[in-house]
């Protein structure tokens, strides 16, 4: 028997749309997991963006070209191939590795989310903190449960900690995926090769190395490839081959963990234009060497000159930013910085990095009205 709107049965929804808007069914819960996790945003309009660990320079306009050519040379009405063979065996090409071993995804985020989908959904993966932070809200998406280790007061990898906490030394609970980024965002550093290698050994399931920004630190963990099945190698096109407008990353791994993987996440993820855009920078390897370089440089002059700013500590560091410590709250002098019109990333929420900035290297005159603007804020004062 259908109820009449008058009928008691017919529950009137707790709190009232403006016209015109339908209310969200009581039914319709979130996961609480997933409820309590912050929006991701980022602020994206000012003069100067420090704050989103980008690449300084575009691409250039005839590699551009090249790319616009090739996307319109396809057919838009197909769907793209599921497999990605194209980018896979350019990529291949340029890991010197056999393309069963790469898997292209839409950007190292959709790669993350593959691994806790296929290893870690319902299970624990542990992560040394400070680190990033996108992984508390694919681990939450995947059903995952976080388990943090602080690292070192140094910053450094802590393998005995780390595997205490996979071994379930607290939970009782082995943990089916350990994640680590090296070099770390957002502390900048490089771990060591003995320490992750030490993770690796004794690790009970899978071993995730995000290396996004390991092209500036001028070398990689690929070497465990070769000794132990249980790796895996994230990469991005989106720092040292400037193309976070394209949304490309891919998994480095033993094909039975790319075929994992693979199972998890759904097909056609990789547009036409993002699969030319990544057919093409894996074609152009001395450019992505020649802007390494750039930023390389640019990082240590950058460093210098914030080291003159009084009250402020440089962290050392291997990636395309640096952490910034300075002697004022981190939100007031992000905001102040931005009253000044340069952008970055206030990441003090963090316990072990009270006062800590993280600043992107940008382009040499970028960087220089940053210095500027930093040196005015701390001279005025709190």
């Amino acid at each position: 028997m259908r109820c009449r709107p008058h009928d008691p049965a017919v529950r009137e929804p707790r709190v009232r749309p403006r016209p015109g808007v339908r209310p969200v069914p009581q039914r319709a819960r979130p996961r609480p997991e997933v409820a309590a996790l912050p929006l991701y945003r980022v602020a994206q309009h000012a003069p100067v963006r420090l704050n989103r660990n980008e690449s300084p320079a575009d691409w250039p306009a005839d590699l551009k070209r090249v790319v616009l050519e090739r996307v319109a040379a396809r057919a838009w009405h197909r769907y793209p191939e599921a497999d990605a063979a194209e980018v896979r065996a350019a990529l291949a090409r340029l890991e010197g590795l056999d393309p069963e071993m790469i898997l292209a995804t839409n950007g190292s985020n959709e790669a993350i989310l593959g691994v806790l989908l296929a290893f870690a959904a319902g299970g624990a993966v542990v992560v040394p903190v400070p680190g990033y932070s996108m992984v508390r809200a694919l681990a939450a998406s995947a059903g995952a449960r976080l388990v943090e280790v602080p690292l070192r007061p140094d910053f450094a990898l802590d393998p005995g900690a780390v595997l205490a906490a996979a071994d379930g030394a607290a939970s009782g609970e082995t943990a089916p995926v350990v994640f680590l980024a090296s070099p770390n965002n957002p502390t900048g550093n490089a771990f060591s090769p003995e320490a992750v290698e030490a993770v690796v050994r004794a690790a009970p399931g899978l071993v995730v190395v995000d290396e996004a920004y390991a092209a500036f630190a001028g070398r990689t963990h690929r070497p465990l490839l070769d000794r132990y099945p249980h790796v895996a190698l994230l990469r991005t096109a989106s720092k040292a081959f400037a193309l976070a407008g394209a949304r490309i990353g891919w998994i480095v791994a033993d094909p039975e963990v790319i075929g994992a993987v693979r199972r998890a996440l759904p097909p056609y993820t990789l547009n036409v234009f993002s699969l030319e855009a990544a057919r093409a920078a894996a074609e152009r390897p001395d450019l992505v060497a020649e802007r390494v370089r750039t930023v390389v440089a640019e990082r240590e002059r950058l460093a210098g000159a914030l080291r003159e700013v009084p009250g402020v500590t440089v962290f050392p560091s291997d990636a395309n930013f640096l952490l910034v410590r300075t002697p004022l709250p981190a939100p007031e002098v992000a905001a102040r910085l931005l009253a000044h019109g340069v952008l970055v990333r206030d990441v003090s929420a963090w316990p072990a990095l009270t006062g800590c900035l993280r600043v992107s290297v940008g382009q040499p005159e970028e960087d220089d009205r940053f210095v500027a603007a930093l040196r005015r804020v701390l001279e005025e004062g709190a």
